[in-house]
């Protein structure tokens, strides 16, 4: 039960590691200027981004940490 436990995890690491490159690579269509809302602010987008980074950075972490456990 442990072996698969273990191997879903990794599984669900390499799947989170693929949709963090994707959004590094899509970054400008998905985090740039909105088309039909002029009147978003950078600030609104940046704190978009850092709360998109620090859940996908949270939830890798404790992946890992079960991972090792």
């Amino acid at each position: 039960m442990i072996v698969l436990l273990k191997t879903a995890i990794v599984l669900f690491l390499f799947a989170w590691t693929f949709l963090g490159g994707w959004l590094v690579v899509r970054y400008n269509v998905l985090f740039g200027p909105h088309r039909d809302d002029p009147a978003e602010t950078p600030g609104a987008r940046s704190f978009g981004v850092a709360h998109i980074g620090a859940v996908w950075i949270g939830t890798f972490s404790l992946a890992i940490y079960f991972l090792c456990r």
